[in-house]
């Protein structure tokens, strides 16, 4: 239990601190130098997240290109900042993933062992990392003919929302979990967690809302009843992100998906970012043309 608990005390030092780090780039994310550094270090998680992966295909015996790979989503990642900050054209990052894709095939033509397989996996690995995480950017910098003209507290808003969900979940499965939500996947996660997570994401979002009106002004026009289905929505799709990629680890056998001190792995902790951030970019795509 001691040992439990000295884990957990490290883990929430180390979410703390990167927590603080994130909302002030967040804040000051109209400056040209901060905008270069938010864009510099989603490059480095969407590229460690990548990394991550290809271990995990590894384990499975398959040698994907994980440079390339990486090198593919952090330019997915520097195309969705030029599409939303510069040139306001979604058309770009859509054009980088299939010249990825080119390239991809384009590797695998000096040995044709595995093609179908290795490309998948390469394609899988940039569309599972790259493209949900610079939809963020895309929040956080909104296309200039968009009604939203102010992305920080909408990127904010993710966040919070998505990571209270994990806390909520593990505190109350922790304290009432009696029935094991996936016990294949996460012998640990617990029906009662997961709607404990729900109920705090969706009452999370809801006061977002309230502190968005004191705060935000304009810039967050969330009205009470979208912030009641986005919560629940994000409630949902950030426990899936959860339990997917510990359907990756548990196929690969490994615990975490690296071992980063006090966290886990990337990939740990992004993994429901990456099924939410779609979810509020898309929000506010309809939201703008309404």
């Amino acid at each position: 239990m001691k040992a439990n608990f000295a884990d957990l005390s490290k883990r929430a030092s180390m979410a703390i601190a990167a927590l603080t780090i994130t909302i002030f780039l967040i804040i000051f994310a109209a400056n040209p130098i901060v905008s270069i550094v938010i864009v510099a270090l989603v490059s480095a998680v969407v590229a460690l997240g990548i990394w991550e992966y290809a271990k995990l295909a590894n384990s499975k015996g398959v040698q994907p290109a994980v440079y390339l790979m990486m090198g593919v989503g952090v330019c997915e990642v520097i195309a969705f900042f030029i599409a939303h900050k510069w040139i306001h054209s979604p058309e770009l990052p859509v054009f980088v993933v299939a010249v990825g894709v080119g390239l991809f095939f384009l590797n695998r033509f000096r040995r044709s062992d595995e093609a179908l397989l290795n490309v998948a996996v390469e394609f899988f690995g940039v569309a599972y990392i790259a493209i949900p995480l610079s939809y963020m950017l895309a929040i956080l910098y909104p296309i200039a003919s968009s009604t939203v003209e102010d992305g920080r507290w909408w990127l904010l808003y993710l966040i919070f929302v998505t990571k209270i969900t994990d806390i909520g979940a593990y505190f109350v499965g922790r304290g009432w979990g009696k029935h094991r939500l996936a016990p294949v996947l996460s012998p640990h996660k617990t029906v009662e967690g997961a709607i404990g997570g729900l109920v705090c994401t969706v009452a999370l979002s809801l006061l977002m809302v309230y502190l968005g009106k004191m705060f935000a002004g304009d810039s967050f026009p969330l009205k009470y009843f979208d912030a009641l289905v986005l919560g629940f929505l994000i409630g949902i799709f950030g426990q899936i992100g959860d339990l997917a990629e510990s359907l990756l680890k548990r196929d690969a056998a490994v615990k975490d998906s690296s071992t980063l001190p006090g966290l886990g792995g990337i990939l740990d902790m992004i993994d429901s970012l990456i099924f939410t951030a779609p979810i509020v970019y898309f929000y506010l795509r309809w939201y703008s043309n309404t």
